[in-house]
């Protein structure tokens, strides 16, 4: 009787050992996945602050120098949209991949794309050096880094996403845009530190060794990519052979509408996004004698703000559904992006930050919140890579015109075109989202929805 008893004990013993040890592997697993996004949004907005800079205060006297200001500053802002017009092109090849072979190894080779051209920009000649075909490459060192990108969001998303419990999916998909911030803050932060520099050292080599620090993201991103595991979302589809061979048309077939609606949300915002990090950087420093280090700052210290506002507006849509925080996104961006211009122009370095904090901080960061919980719920699991990717990838493309779009609005109708740009890009936030269904039961979090549509199979 004692030896039974003593074996019933160290059974139970044993069997709670390892209900343990397998409650650590999971919650140190989803800790790598969560790392992983993280890891993957970083670096893309590393580039994206170091890009959005350059454009604006270096690539017109590297690049284009040949040229007028005025044009080489145009062409340089156009070669900053070059790499948001590529990026449909990357999420509808990613995509479709990616809803065929897997997350994981689409994210590796995407992340390789984007990580290797980043540093490659801050190898190349100048036109002093060799001529026109030193913008040639740095289109081409773009192109590649945007078909990288269009990869990238989709499946950093849904790496967390098809992986984290249904109830906190709010609160931990907000690691893939945090990465974001945190990349921002990374990007304009070492940026402005070189642009310190004595403006000739900075022109001649400062401004590349922000660019050749990111070989040291990459590899950390790359090896945390590698630990982590295929997404069981995906897994399980792929056991009972439910992959489609074509997930594109199966979702301009069924899911048109919801794609474009998640294409008009995020080209709303990243509209607004891109007035306040390239074409205001721009016109500040050259209009309104702001001194390039202070507008970085407040981008920088806009992006610490957004890293505290995207996981509590995760939570609560969490608690409150996905689509009252996405319109409660929207209300935020009408009113900021209306009080912009006024606060810039005030003639108070103090408002300049408080508008660009207010815009970024505030109103991105409860709007990026949600993209990487909401957008994969809307759609069935066997497309969602590529529809999540499509459609936000689209939204994109005009954020990326926008700082050269408003440069020509600015020439010919003035400050207040800008104004009205913004307004407008704010009300296509709030229109998409009333639109939107609701994907998240509020009186039961847990039932937050990873729907199967009503897509045939193939």
């Amino acid at each position: 009787m004692v030896s039974a008893g003593y074996r019933s004990k160290n059974t139970k013993g044993n069997v709670m050992t390892r209900i343990f040890r397998r409650l650590n592997d999971q919650q140190l697993s989803l800790a790598r996945v969560i790392m992983a996004s993280f890891a993957g949004s970083t670096i893309e907005w590393y580039d994206f602050g170091l890009f959005s800079a350059s454009s604006a205060l270096v690539f017109n006297r590297i690049f284009f120098a040949n040229l007028s200001p005025l044009i080489g500053l145009l062409l340089s802002l156009l070669t900053f949209a070059i790499g948001y017009i590529a990026r449909p092109v990357g999420g509808i090849v990613f995509g479709h991949f990616g809803d065929r072979i897997g997350r994981k190894p689409v994210l590796i080779v995407s992340f390789m794309m984007m990580g290797i051209a980043t540093v490659l920009i801050g190898c190349l000649p100048g036109y002093g050096t060799i001529g026109v075909f030193a913008p040639i490459a740095l289109i081409m060192l773009r192109v590649v880094q945007g078909i990288g990108v269009g990869g990238e969001y989709g499946g950093a998303a849904l790496l967390v996403t098809e992986s984290c419990p249904p109830n906190r999916r709010g609160l931990f998909s907000s690691a893939a845009m945090i990465g974001n911030a945190a990349g921002g803050i990374l990007g304009t932060g070492v940026f402005s530190l070189f642009a310190m520099l004595p403006r000739e050292q900075f022109l001649e080599w400062g401004w590349r060794v922000p660019y050749l620090l990111s070989v040291i993201l990459l590899f950390i991103g790359l090896w945390l990519r590698m630990q982590v595991d295929e997404t069981s979302a995906f897994k399980q589809i792929a056991r009972v052979n439910r992959v489609l061979r074509l997930p594109l048309a199966q979702v301009l077939r069924f899911d048109l509408k919801r794609v474009l609606l998640v294409c008009g949300a995020r080209s709303g915002e990243t509209m607004q996004y891109t007035v306040i990090s390239v074409f205001s950087l721009s016109y500040a420093t050259k209009f309104l004698g702001v001194h390039p280090s202070l507008y970085l700052s407040a981008l920088s210290f806009s992006g610490l703000v957004q890293i505290f506002v995207m996981p509590f507006a995760g939570a609560m849509s969490d608690r409150f559904g996905r689509r009252s925080i996405g319109i409660l996104a929207g209300v935020a961006t009408v009113l900021c992006g209306s009080a912009f211009i006024p606060l810039m122009t005030a003639g108070s370095n103090v408002l300049v930050v408080i508008a660009v904090v207010s815009m970024i901080g505030v109103s991105a960061g409860i709007g990026n919140s949600l993209p990487s919980a909401y957008f994969p719920e809307l759609f069935d699991v066997r497309v969602r890579y590529t529809a999540i990717s499509v459609g936000y990838q689209l939204g994109t493309v005009f954020g990326g015109l926008t700082p050269a779009f408003c440069t020509v609005l600015f020439m010919y109708l003035g400050i207040n075109a800008i104004l009205a740009y913004l307004a407008g890009s704010g009300l296509l936030v709030l229109i998409c989202y009333l639109l939107l269904p609701e994907t998240l039961d509020t009186r039961n979090p847990a039932s937050s929805s990873i729907p199967i549509a009503n897509m045939g199979d193939e």
